[in-house]
């Protein structure tokens, strides 16, 4: 186990030439990381990722008609805001998962697909399931401290093995907000999360 450097690795194929998907590449990533030097088959970027110096070797490699991108993410494990153990949530492969995603774009002038595959495909899911389940402990937790004593108070007569009114009404509205949050995460160009997005920014900007 490498204990300095935490290592990411994930590769997609682009239905494009290697000419275009590089100089895509290059743009997306320089948004992310603000160092960039060529090699001999793709290109190394530099910076800072969430506090850790982070470096990203981008390898490019032609196939017939498509073209494959590999990518190797090296984050130092130790920051001024602590020591990475476990990459929690997969914010790392998320970022790798950006910049596939960014190459897309830049790449999809036309209805053709673009992006034909990625290691990175069921990432989405596994970062839904886990903020989902964070949302409902959270939720759950903090509504069940005021509706608990509630239950005793209001009915001391139920068992305490089994959950009162607002114990259930909390329960309840902790697990929706899991499942919503879930969804958010799964389909963030949908126009309820796109909505939630807008009244985030609002209330930035009110703050300023």
């Amino acid at each position: 186990m490498d204990w300095k450097y935490k290592h990411f690795n994930q590769e997609a194929v682009f239905k494009a030439s290697r000419a275009s998907v590089l100089e895509a590449a290059r743009a997306v990533v320089a948004e992310s990381l603000e160092e960039i030097e060529d090699t001999s088959d793709g290109f190394l970027a530099r910076g800072h990722s969430a506090w850790h110096a982070a470096t990203a070797t981008f390898r490019i490699t032609p196939t017939s008609n498509e073209t494959q991108v590999a990518v190797e993410l090296l984050v130092e494990r130790a920051a001024l805001r602590g020591y990475m153990l476990f990459d929690v949530g997969g914010y790392y492969d998320g970022q790798i998962d950006k910049w596939f995603s960014g190459v897309a774009q830049r790449l999809g002038a036309t209805d053709e697909r673009i992006l034909v595959s990625k290691t990175t495909s069921n990432l989405k899911v596994r970062q839904g399931c886990l903020r989902g389940c964070l949302a409902y402990l959270i939720v759950g937790a903090c509504l069940g401290i005021f509706a608990i004593p509630l239950d005793r108070a209001l009915f001391p007569q139920s068992s305490g093995s089994v959950p009162g009114p607002f114990g259930l009404v909390a329960s309840t509205i902790g697990f929706l907000v899991g499942v919503f949050t879930f969804l958010y995460v799964m389909y963030p160009n949908a126009s309820a999360s796109k909505f939630i997005r807008e009244l985030l920014q609002r209330g930035q900007n009110r703050e300023r």
